[in-house]
This record gives structure tokens, C-alpha cells and sequence, in this order.
């Protein structure tokens, strides 16, 4: 699966580097009006929902990173700027594009919703004139800045977003992932849940896009399979609280057959909670997700 995906993403890295070398001219960068003002970018959005200004090609293939450094994810920021840093190095050792290597990735940080790190990494990213920037790698964080960045005229292409929200984005073509839509993981775990005997399920969420998102369409696939949601819906937490004893409390007092755990590093915690609560994985069956 990893060299699978490590080809996929070095294929489209090859074409997106081919595009952006090979244009300069006005139409370079989607469906945006602009006419094509031959100053080197600026890059930010109009709070107001307008025209963003536009990159301009100038013969280099520029890659910016807007990944986790700091924030809720950033234990995953070391292997995806590593996996950028060996594509460039794939590609340069491939014979570059055009003929020229592509220069090192400029390394930026995404922070988190509950920060601005990536608006100023992606305005920053913008004046560099980046022409891909690969991040973020939280679907909350992408769509923070996808709008700067495709109205710009600017590819942006995330390793790690599943939040169905990118699937029908008015992106003028610009936006681009390597992992599936949450519908599809949704699915198929409401329907393992299912298949695996359990009639009732408490699912305990983040409150972001992912987390709200995949919750509802696991709660759409379970209840498609003959189960019931205790509560009647997801029980949403804050990923930022300094404990989630009360949220644990609520789906214990419903007795569910099993719990799924939608969350990132922060489950560890919700973990040991449920275990104090008597609904642990010793004591009925908890299903994880791929955050």
C-alpha cells in the first residue's frame, strides 16, 4: 500500500510539476477572472470572498508543505514531510522537470483549527511563489485556507483529508487527495460494527469536520444494518478539553453493545476514561478509526 501510494502521488507530482513549469500565461490556474498580472505573487484571500491575487509561472516547479509541526497532528508531521522531501528527490533523480531540478520543498507548518498557524503558512507559501502546496493534513485545517490557496490558482494536494466536504468543493480544479472520502470508511464500519453482533452503538467524536462527519455516516451505515445509535446521535467532544469523564459518562449510562472512538492522540485519554467507566475494551468491544 505505501509504494502504491508513493507512485501515485509521484505521478501526479510529475504532471502537476509539468503544468506549472510549462505556463506563465494568463490562463494558468483554473476558472479565476484575473488578467493574468505579471507581478510575483501576494497571496491572500478577499475577507469579503473575492478574487485572491494570482500566482504567476516562472519557469521552476516550487513546492511548499503546510503539515503538522505543532498542533493536535503533529505527530504525524515527521513522516509526511519526509514522504515529500523523497518525491522531490524521486523526481530530481528521475532527471528533474524540464530538464532542471525541482529546489527543496519550503517547509511550512499547519498548527490547528484552534490556531492561524495555516493562513499565515499559506500566505507565506503564496509569496514564495509556490506552485503546489502539499497539506494540510487536517480536513478542519484544509478548509481553512483551500479557498487562498486555489484562488490563487494554486494546487493544493493533501496526504491525510477524508472529509467529504472536498469531494464537490468549488475548487476550479485546484484541490487534490490521496486518501479516500470518510463516506466510504463510514460505511464500512457501521457495517462491521453490525456484522459483528452489536444492536447498540455509542460513538464518541471530535468536534471538527472529520470527526463530525464520519460520525454521521457511520451512524447512516449503522442504522442502514438494523442498529441504533444510543442517545440517538454521536456524543461530540472538544479534542481541546482537559478531560472527557462527562462525555464518557454519557454513553456509559446508555449501556451500548460497543463504542467506536472517533479522534486523534486525544483518544488515548478517552481510553482511560472508559476503561475507569467499565465500558473499556476488556469490558465490551471499541472499535478505533484510521485518525
Amino acid at each position: 500500500m505505501r509504494k502504491k501510494g508513493l507512485f501515485s502521488l509521484l505521478a501526479l507530482f510529475f504532471a502537476f510539476a509539468l503544468i506549472a513549469a510549462a505556463c506563465g500565461s494568463d490562463d494558468d490556474g483554473g476558472s479565476d477572472e484575473s488578467s493574468g498580472d505579471s507581478t510575483t505573487t501576494t497571496a491572500a484571500s478577499d475577507d469579503e470572498g473575492g478574487d485572491a491575487a494570482q500566482n504567476t509561472g516562472d519557469g521552476t516547479f516550487t513546492v511548499g508543505t503546510l503539515l503538522p509541526e505543532t498542533g493536535s497532528l503533529a505527530f504525524l508531521g515527521p513522516p509526511e514531510f519526509a514522504g515529500v522531501d523523497l518525491a522531490v528527490a524521486d523526481i530530481n533523480e528521475a532527471g528533474g522537470v524540464n530538464g532542471e531540478e525541482i529546489p527543496d520543498a519550503i517547509q511550512g507548518d499547519s498548527g490547528d483549527t484552534s490556531t492561524d498557524i495555516a493562513s499565515q503558512t499559506a500566505d507565506r507559501l503564496l509569496s514564495e511563489n509556490a506552485d503546489l502546496i502539499v497539506g494540510a493534513a487536517s480536513s478542519g485545517v484544509s478548509l481553512t485556507v483551500i479557498d487562498k490557496i486555489t484562488g490563487a490558482g494554486v494546487i493544493q494536494f493533501s496526504p491525510a483529508n477524508t472529509a467529504p466536504d472536498f469531494t464537490d468543493y468549488d475548487d476550479n480544479g485546484l484541490y487534490f487527495r490521496t486518501a479516500p472520502s470518510d463516506v466510504l470508511q463510514g460505511q464500512l464500519l457501521g457495517e462491521l460494527i453490525a456484522g459483528d453482533g452489536n444492536a447498540t452503538l455509542g460513538i464518541l467524536a471530535l468536534d471538527d469536520p472529520y470527526g463530525t462527519g464520519l460520525a454521521d455516516t457511520v451512524t447512516q451505515s449503522f442504522t442502514d444494518s438494523g442498529g441504533e445509535i444510543v442517545g440517538g446521535e454521536a456524543v461530540i467532544y472538544d479534542p481541546n478539553a482537559t478531560n472527557f469523564d462527562a462525555e464518557v459518562q454519557q454513553i456509559a449510562d446508555e449501556s451500548p453493545d460497543a463504542v467506536l472512538v472517533i479522534g486523534f492522540d486525544e483518544s488515548a485519554r478517552i481510553l482511560t476514561s472508559m476503561i475507569e467507566k467499565g465500558i473499556g475494551p476488556s469490558d465490551i468491544p471499541v472499535y478505533g478509526t484510521d485518525g
